[in-house]
C-alpha cells in the first residue's frame, strides 16, 4: 500500500532568514574537519591501473623450449613440473619497473611492444600467454614466440631480445575474449602454429573462472614437434574435470595415430569432432590465408558471423598481385615526405622502412590506431575494419592498405 508523504512549507521569508546562519555552521563544519590535505583517490588509482598507458618493461628470463632443452611451466606461481615443447619456441617473461603495476587484461588479448630496430621506431603486437591473474597476482606477462626462416623480424627479435633487455609495452588490446552475454556456454577454438597462445591463456584462467564452461581446442599443426605446449595444454586438459578438451590436429606422418586426427581442419572434422557445433562459439586464431579457409568451412556448416570471433591476423592475403612501385606523399603537421612503396606491401610497411613509422597497435586493421586520411589516390583494403563513416570520409587504416597507385596521405601519429 502506498504510504502518503506530509511536507510543511515555512515560506519564502523564513527560507531567506535562514539563509544568515549558513555561513555560521559552513565555518563550524570547516573547524571540525581534518586540516590535513587527503590526497587519496580510489577511482583515479583504478583508472590508472586499468590504463596505465605506455610501460617499461624488463624482459627477466627467456626461456628456450625444444627437442634439447626444457622449460618451467608456472602453474599458480610455481614450478609445477619440467617439459619439452616444440622447437625453436621462446617465452619472454615481462615485468614493469619497480613501482609500476601492469593493467588488468582478458585472456586472448594482445599488447603492442615498442622497440628500436636499426635505428627505426617501430612497433609490434604480441599475444599474451600467460593467464590474466599472472598480471594481477605476480605483475608480469608472458608472451611467446616461434622462429620463422625467412622472417628478418622474426630473426632480429630472436637474436637480440636477452634478458635485461628494456621494452615499451602497452596493454590490453583486442576483443578475443570470452563474453558470457555475447557467447555461447560451449566454446570451440581453433588455433594454428605459435597463435594457440591466446588459447594458453583462457585454458589457465578457466581454472580460476568459469569463462567459458566449456572450451574444444583444434589445435592445427604440421607435425608433432611443431606442437607448443603440448603436454601443458594435455595436463591441463586432464585436470580440468571434463572442461578442456584439446584435440590435435596434424598434417604430418604422426597424423591418425592415437589422440591425434589427420588435418586440415574441415567442415567434416568439426561435425565429427563437436558434435554440438550448432550450439557453440567459435573462436579462431591463426595465419590470413588460414582464416580464409576455415571461414568457408563455418559457412558451409551454417555457423553465422554473430557466433565466430576472429583474433587480429594481420592484412588478407594477396592473390595474382603485381608488383609495382607507387609514391606516397606523406603529411604530417606541417611536415610533408615523399616515400616509395611496393603495391605488394601495406602502407604502413613502406612508412615504416621510411623511418616514419605511424602509431599502430593490431597491424590487422582493426584497433584504427593508424587511421589516416586518403587526401588522394587509391588503395586496395580487403576487409580492413574501418567504420562506414570514415569511409565515406576518406579515412584508411595503412596498416591494412595497399596501394595501387601514387598516394597523397595525411597521418595524425608518429612513433
Amino acid at each position: 500500500m502506498a504510504r502518503k508523504a506530509h511536507v510543511s512549507v515555512k515560506g519564502y521569508v523564513a527560507d531567506l532568514l535562514g539563509w544568515f546562519k549558513l555561513p555560521k555552521q559552513r565555518s563550524a563544519w570547516i573547524d571540525q574537519g581534518n586540516p590535513n590535505l587527503d590526497t587519496l583517490d580510489p577511482i583515479m588509482d583504478l583508472a590508472n591501473r586499468l590504463h596505465s598507458g605506455i610501460i617499461p618493461v624488463l624482459i627477466q628470463e627467456v626461456k628456450e623450449e625444444g627437442p634439447f632443452a626444457r622449460s618451467y611451466i608456472e602453474w599458480n606461481g610455481s614450478i609445477w613440473a619440467l617439459v619439452e615443447e616444440g622447437p625453436c619456441a621462446r617465452s619472454y617473461i615481462l615485468k614493469p619497473a619497480e613501482g609500476q603495476h601492469l593493467p588488468l587484461h582478458y585472456a586472448g588479448q594482445y599488447l603492442s611492444a615498442k622497440f628500436d630496430r636499426e635505428g627505426r621506431r617501430i612497433a609490434r603486437p604480441f599475444t599474451i600467454s600467460s593467464g590474466p591473474m599472472s598480471a594481477f597476482e605476480d605483475n608480469l606477462v608472458k608472451i611467446t614466440l616461434m622462429k620463422r626462416e625467412g622472417d628478418p623480424l622474426n630473426a632480429f627479435i630472436w637474436d637480440t631480445w636477452k634478458a635485461g633487455m628494456a621494452l615499451d609495452i602497452e596493454l590490453p588490446f583486442g576483443n578475443f575474449y570470452y563474453s558470457k552475454i555475447r557467447d555461447a556456454a560451449h566454446v570451440v577454438g581453433i588455433a594454428e602454429g605459435a597463435r594457440v597462445a591466446a588459447f594458453r591463456s583462457m585454458i589457465i584462467d578457466m581454472q580460476k573462472t568459469r569463462r567459458p564452461e566449456r572450451l574444444t581446442l583444434l589445435y592445427s599443426s604440421p607435425g608433432a614437434e611443431d606442437t607448443l605446449f603440448r603436454d601443458e595444454l594435455n595436463s591441463l586438459a586432464g585436470v580440468s574435470d571434463g572442461r578442456v578438451r584439446v584435440c590435435h590436429v596434424l598434417s604430418g606422418a604422426e597424423a591418425g595415430s592415437s589422440g591425434i586426427e589427420k588435418g586440415p581442419i574441415n567442415g567434416e572434422l568439426i561435425k565429427g569432432l563437436v558434435p554440438d557445433y550448432r550450439e557453440a562459439s567459435f573462436f579462431m586464431s591463426g595465419s590470413s590465408a588460414f582464416m580464409e579457409g576455415l571461414g568457408g568451412e563455418l559457412d558451409s556448416l551454417g555457423i553465422s558471423t554473430t557466433r565466430r570471433r576472429t583474433d587480429v591476423s594481420g592484412p588478407g592475403p594477396l592473390k595474382d598481385r603485381k608488383e609495382k612501385t607507387y609514391t606516397i606523399t606523406v603529411q604530417f603537421g606541417l611536415e610533408e615526405q615523399q616515400v616509395p612503396a611496393k603495391s605488394t606491401e601495406t602502407v604502413e610497411a613502406a612508412l615504416e622502412k621510411a623511418g616514419l613509422a605511424i602509431d599502430t597497435r593490431c597491424r590487422g586493421g582493426e584497433c584504427s590506431w593508424c587511421r589516416s586520411k586518403l587526401v588522394t589516390g587509391k588503395v586496395y583494403a580487403q576487409g580492413a575494419g574501418v567504420r562506414a563513416k570514415d569511409r565515406e570520409a576518406g579515412f584508411i587504416h595503412p596498416c591494412a592498405a595497399y596501394p595501387e597507385s601514387d598516394l597523397t596521405l595525411r597521418v595524425f601519429t608518429r612513433l
